[in-house]
């Protein structure tokens, strides 16, 4: 099929590229600069050209999969003119093309504060500007979707780690401080979250192309929970690190002691999609991390 992906540079969309392509679809990525290492065998376009939606409505994308979003970060996620571009954008590629099948990401954020497994019913609660534009996208996507009898798929992403993404996050934070031996102040980690390595997101994300009259909106998450006490400790073990924990950072205000996605429903339609446990999918982060030390 032809699949249009935007984000395709970014952590996830760049895993859902690479597995499109793998899976034999034929690819178009948006982009927003030019990328010094574009994935082969896709085609890309990047937003801001003359004639970028020209280039989009020739290559007749039967499924858009849209990863894009500006505005992720600890600064960004309150930024309500930030967040407005990504409802802008959303709108924009809904009203491109019309395309058979539409997949979006949504978040976890969605839900606001949680400290327990939460299913797709569970009362929203938006904290940040970040979520509140995901709640509106999602629910400009069922819209869009009723008037024009598209299959529609919106995604409630937790947590995804794996190789690519960003040194800040927590992960691949922590595996860095391990890598060099250095010491971190951390809190108790009684929390319990969950993590899905991003392989098995991006393979769960492809697997529902061309899945036609499936609409609804879907968690996506790991079902193998682990504390972060528990997941530092790993990440010591298997670096062979001297890094020691010192549990002296207090829990934020409101902290979610608790954050797991309830992804049965998904499992349902789909099927499973989680195949690499928690110790495979760092080992390959480390890996990569230690291959790629400014990644």
């Amino acid at each position: 099929m032809n699949v249009f992906i935007t984000g395709a540079t970014g952590f996830l969309g760049q895993h859902i590229a690479r597995h499109c392509v793998a899976e034999g679809h034929r690819v178009l990525c948006l982009r927003r600069t030019v990328s010094d290492q574009p994935l082969q065998g896709a085609t890309w376009v990047t937003a801001g050209q003359p004639e970028w939606e020209i280039q989009v409505k020739t290559f007749a994308p039967d499924i858009l999969i849209h990863a894009a979003w500006c505005g992720v970060d600890a600064k960004g996620r309150n930024n309500a003119e930030v967040q407005q571009t990504n409802i802008e954008l959303t709108e924009r590629l809904l009203h491109l093309f019309p395309y058979k099948q539409i997949i979006m990401l949504g978040s976890q954020d969605e839900y606001g504060q949680i400290n327990s497994k939460v299913n797709e019913n569970h009362p929203l609660c938006p904290l940040s500007e970040y979520a509140k534009a995901k709640i509106t996208c999602c629910k400009r996507l069922q819209a869009h979707a009723k008037k024009n009898g598209t299959t529609w798929q919106w995604l409630r992403i937790f947590s995804v780690y794996g190789p690519g993404q960003r040194p800040q996050w927590l992960i691949p934070s922590v595996i860095g401080h391990c890598l060099k031996g250095e010491d971190m102040e951390t809190t108790k980690g009684e929390q319990l979250y969950s993590y899905l390595y991003v392989d098995d997101f991006a393979r769960a994300v492809v697997s529902m192309i061309g899945r036609t009259g499936q609409n609804g909106i879907y968690n996506l998450s790991s079902c193998m929970p682990v504390t972060l006490n528990d997941l530092f400790h790993t990440i010591k073990r298997l670096t062979n690190s001297k890094t020691e924990f010192h549990p002296t950072l207090p829990y934020r205000e409101n902290q979610s002691m608790v954050i797991l996605g309830d992804a049965s429903k998904f499992i349902s339609v789909f099927g499973q999609f989680e195949h690499t446990s928690m110790e495979q999918g760092l080992l390959t982060t480390i890996q990569f991390i230690r291959n790629n030390p400014t990644s």
